[in-house]
């Protein structure tokens, strides 16, 4: 059996992904199901293809409508909109046929299913010249038609007649032919059994038509769908639906969306290509239809709530592990991603036997579509071991570029890790790895559709550009004057390659808290001081992380692990200060010259007397190259970030919007200020709670001194190992002021209210949290839901939001 996959193709098929990557005629999302209809199992990356239209007359329940007022769900269908728009490709319906069905239909076939039609007098052939019988014109054309005579027909035949008893009027309704799109469209419904009748050689239906207006049930609460019709599954790929649903989403294959409104003069026109189209979709398998077989979903009774949950087993190579809970989710507002979803999982022994192995322990899996070619987690962190393994054989010696500055305290901590192999505590175990499927390439002749939406957006687009993503490259005003809104610098922007992305999935022996969910300042503190001493060694090794975040700093049994090593790569040292790497990472934890594409050198202030006189001020095409201190910053901003938004009783909202925040406009300077200029830093400190240690803020200055000053120090000399060498025992003496300063329970940390969970899936209802995200800040959307886009590179989107897992368990 095969598993569902997190959405449904439409008849003019959607999708930006790399499998998917535009629709033929483009329609827009459906814009009050914000959440995808089952969790993992796709077979395209990031799948998003319910489709919906802008149109004012798709009908929107009167439960949303009173949850939301008009404008919250109208600024949500405009964010969907701008979200989705750059992903959406279009191109030539027959290449997207060959491209992304399984392309068993051909000529002959058609033929003979043409035949079938015509002798069903569905199909009528007037001198070779074949039309639809109930679709004599355009639908457009038929809907006037239609509602003309209906207006005639009720001016001419309509009378009442008064009852004399009861004085009653009743007025005649009219036998006119329907006028909207359910209507108009109905005849397809026995065009497309019929095809699915025609009895094929080799080939066999794998999905049946419903016509069915408005809803479709959805076993995720909350969840609407509002599709014309679809096709689903002959053999459901699902099991009973849990209570309370009727036909699951998830067996919804491809789903229809009629307007009468539009120009769809091939439907009339092309018979031809219109049964082929249809023919390809019914006649897929369900692989192709956008279902994994190395994902199988059950139902479970919670042991608990006792209600029926979902769950996934999935299958790894010679081992199945069934999911428990959900610790994190991709952002489904986003259609090429690397749909990125976090389960605790548990060993069993099959799929027909969900019981758990003797003694199995509960661990962690991530789901994934990375770049078809690219290393996975496990192989990356294999390489990083070997070269551990090799500089622990030969350690170098305390003249070593690598060991300048370091304290003899330090070395020999280092040597000692390299040397017995405890370094690894630092870092997860990796239990099992697996590469599932191959998603497709885009199809000839697809370009993208700048134009798909018609309505203007609310979202700044001059700052965009093909391919990126609005967090980042929208803006969103303050009241602040204080800060000149100067926006970073933009690099040149190719045309965006979407290239085929191979299903990943690998699991995790430790399952961790991350360090934003944790509640008390010292252990955070502690963390941090783990993970520098990884970044230390990934140092010693010409290593860097390049994707430093709260999500990523991982606290197992009181001790720090640095997870998330995808974007772990060595560092050339023979590149220099220009390199074509894109930028990777958390917005909100970037260092400032990633985030601004200019060196922090440039704000040196004249007497200051160890200033390199290489860097040309004026010199914009500079490409920031991501360097080992680039890491280590992003350890500072998640401190701050950390203090600000969880320490309780304190009122930031506005430096958290700012700083925090990368649509806000200010968001740049104000950082680059911070790090560049202590009266700022000082600015902020005031603002957090009275009664924090003194301390605390001293040695926050002092991390701050310490970067800017080796920013300055090393000017441009990028590729020279002994200015990064002294800044992590810098660092680690003013982290461990800071953990001596707050002892377990000195400072207890808040989280932000959680996202309401549907108890059938585990899953939180976007429609009850997507108008709250819109304004938070991004510390807010963070944890426990994060966005999965702001993986895409710089080059090819503009990352802005925060993606990152919240834990691997």
């Amino acid at each position: 059996m095969s598993e569902q996959r997190s959405g449904t193709a439409g008849l003019h098929p959607q999708a930006g992904n790399p499998s998917h990557p535009l629709s033929t005629t483009t329609v827009a999302p459906n814009t009050t199901d914000i959440r995808p209809t089952t969790p993992p199992g796709h077979r395209q990356a990031g799948q998003t293809t319910s489709s919906a239209s802008l149109n004012d007359d798709t009908p929107r329940s009167d439960r949303v409508a009173s949850r939301h007022n008009v404008a919250s769900i109208e600024r949500i269908r405009k964010i969907l909109a701008d979200t989705m728009a750059p992903d959406i490709l279009e191109g030539p319906l027959d290449n997207w046929l060959r491209t992304y069905t399984s392309d068993n239909v051909g000529l002959p076939q058609v033929e003979k299913i043409i035949s079938s039609l015509k002798s069903k007098g569905l199909v009528r052939d007037v001198a070779g010249t074949l039309s639809w019988k109930d679709f004599p014109d355009k639908p457009s054309v038929l809907s006037k038609r239609n509602k003309q005579k209906k207006k005639s027909a009720t001016k001419d035949s309509s009378s009442a007649t008064i009852d004399a008893t009861a004085g009653a009027v009743h007025a005649q309704e009219s036998t006119a032919t329907g006028t909207n799109e359910h209507d108009i469209f109905k005849p397809l419904g026995p065009i497309i059994d019929a095809i699915a009748e025609v009895d094929l050689a080799n080939l066999s239906p794998s999905c049946k038509y419903k016509h069915e207006p408005k809803t479709t049930e959805s076993e995720v609460s909350g969840a609407q769908h509002r599709v014309d019709g679809h096709l689903y599954l002959l053999e459901s790929r699902s099991p009973p639906a849990p209570e309370g649903s009727r036909l699951p989403t998830s067996d919804v294959a491809v789903t229809f969306e009629y307007k009468c409104d539009y120009n769809l003069t091939n439907l009339v026109d092309d018979v031809r290509t219109v049964v082929w189209a249809l023919s390809a979709l019914i006649f897929s398998t369900v692989e192709d239809l956008g279902y994994d077989s190395d994902i199988r979903r059950i139902v479970e009774k919670d042991a608990k709530t006792k209600k029926d949950r979902i769950r996934y087993i999935y299958h790894l190579g010679d081992r199945y592990f069934k999911t428990l809970n959900c610790r994190d989710e991709y952002d489904d507002l986003y259609i090429a991603t690397r749909a990125t979803r976090v389960w605790e999982v548990i060993e069993v022994a099959s799929f027909d036997n969900p019981s758990a192995l003797p003694n199995a322990q509960i661990m962690v899996l991530r789901d994934v579509w990375l770049e078809h070619g690219s290393s996975t987690e496990r192989e990356i962190q294999q390489k990083i071991f070997e070269r551990c393994d090799e500089l622990g054989r030969e350690f170098p010696a305390p003249n070593d570029d690598r060991l300048r500055g370091v304290d003899d305290a330090t070395r020999e901590l280092l040597h000692q890790r390299l040397k017995d192999a405890s370094y690894k505590e630092l870092f997860l175990t990796i239990e099992k790895d697996h590469r599932g499927a191959l998603s497709k390439p885009v199809a000839e002749g697809f370009m993208p559709a700048p134009d798909v939406y018609f309505e203007p957006l609310y979202i700044n687009q001059e700052a965009k550009r093909a391919g990126s993503d609005p967090r980042r490259a929208s803006t969103a005003r303050t009241s602040d004057p204080t800060v000149p809104p100067t926006l970073p610098v933009q690099q040149a922007s190719a045309p965006r390659e979407y290239n085929p992305r191979q299903h990943n999935f690998i699991v995790y022996r430790e399952v961790c808290s991350a360090l934003h969910e944790l509640d008390d300042l010292h252990d955070v503190v502690q963390g941090l001081l783990d993970v520098l001493l990884a970044l230390q060694i990934l140092f010693m090794i010409s290593w860097i992380h390049r994707d430093v975040s709260a999500g990523n700093i991982l606290l197992y049994r009181g001790r720090g692990k640095l997870g998330d090593l995808e974007y772990a790569k060595e560092f050339n040292l023979s590149v220099g200060r220009r390199s074509s790497d894109p930028k990777t990472g958390t917005q909100i934890f970037m260092a400032v010259e990633l985030q601004t594409n200019d060196t922090i050198c440039q704000e040196v202030p004249a007497d200051f007397d160890d200033v390199s006189q290489d860097t040309d001020p004026t010199d914009t095409n500079t490409v920031v190259r991501h360097n080992f201190q680039h890491d280590v910053e992003s350890i500072f901003w998640i401190l701050l970030w950390i203090l600000f938004t969880r320490v309780p009783d304190q009122d930031c909202a506005d430096i958290n919007a700012t700083l925090f925040h990368s649509k806000n406009l200010f968001f740049y300077p104000r950082r680059r200020q911070i790090l560049t200029k202590d009266k700022f830093l000082n600015e902020i400190l005031r603002r957090l709670r009275q009664g924090l240690p003194s301390q605390l803020l001293v040695s926050l200055r002092t991390l701050r001194a310490t970067l800017y000053s080796s920013y300055v120090t090393r000017a441009t000399s990028f590729e020279d190992r002994a200015t990064y060498a002294p800044i992590y025992g810098k660092l680690r003496r003013s982290l461990e002021s800071i953990a001596a300063s707050v002892p377990h329970g000195r400072v207890r940390l808040v989280q932000p209210a959680s996202p309401l969970v549907g108890s059938r899936s585990s899953y939180a209802p976007r429609t009850d949290i997507m108008h709250k995200k819109l304004d938070c800040p991004e510390d807010v959307m963070l944890a426990p839901h994060k966005q999965e886009a702001q993986k895409r590179p710089r080059e090819e989107s503009d990352e802005s939001h925060p993606e990152k897992r919240p834990a691997r368990g």
